[in-house]
């Protein structure tokens, strides 16, 4: 809960190495921890697997700004971020952003004392998570209501100005989930508590059976 640390210097020479080796066609990120925030601001493919951004203060652990092309990230983990004079403290955040398709497979956003998810400011065509972790512990809640009484609601997942957002398998925990009218259209595969659709009738929410394939539901069609 203290100062954001610095990054040790392998962490830093491994990711230089290996941004430099796939510059000629997209950015991979592998197997890397980090105690400062990451920011993705390429028009460009990213890949992230298996990177660990916690243990932060004031910030959002991974950033998406600027024109993107894709990002994908697997197995990773972004979160324990607390918020200090600004006020701000977030897992994965949007900063006018314009990503093209966002996919997280068997990812966490964790313990983040004001958004786990907080995709706002930007355009996105199509996100998807699949079998992500959207939690804040209890230990986390609790510490969060002792240091402010005045609070009563758990950190959100937000998403807004999506086209198409799929939401499959995941599990949620201790957060509130909030769908802006701005999304076009969800696809829900498995249990999904705490949502909050602002607007059913502007959102296409479809609900599909274990085991179907998202592919199986047709994208809306482009707006006129």
């Amino acid at each position: 809960m203290g100062a954001v640390r610095r990054v040790g210097l392998a962490a830093v020479l491994c990711l230089s190495f290996t941004i430099a080796k796939t510059a000629s066609a997209n950015v991979v990120m592998k197997g890397i921890s980090l105690d400062r925030p990451l920011v993705l601001d390429e028009n460009t493919d990213y890949e992230l697997r298996d990177v660990s951004v916690t243990g932060l203060l004031d910030c959002a652990a991974l950033t998406l700004t600027g024109r993107i092309k894709s990002v994908l990230i697997e197995r990773c983990a972004f979160g324990r971020v607390w918020a200090g004079e600004e006020g701000k403290a977030a897992a994965m955040e949007c900063a006018g952003a314009v990503v093209g398709t966002f996919t997280a497979r068997q990812t966490s956003f964790f313990d983040a004392e004001n958004q786990l998810a907080a995709l706002r400011e930007g355009s996105f065509g199509r996100v998807t998570f699949e079998r992500c972790r959207f939690s804040t512990s209890d230990s986390f809640l609790k510490q969060i209501y002792a240091n402010n009484p005045w609070r009563t609601t758990p950190p959100v997942a937000e998403f807004y100005n999506i086209d198409r957002l799929e939401l499959l398998d995941n599990e949620y925990s201790n957060m509130v989930l909030i769908i802006h009218p701005s999304v076009k259209q969800v696809v829900v595969r498995g249990s999904l508590p705490g949502l909050k659709l602002e607007n059913p009738q502007a959102t296409q929410l479809i609900q599909i059976n274990p085991g179907q394939l998202a592919s199986s539901v047709p994208s809306p069609r482009p707006s006129a």
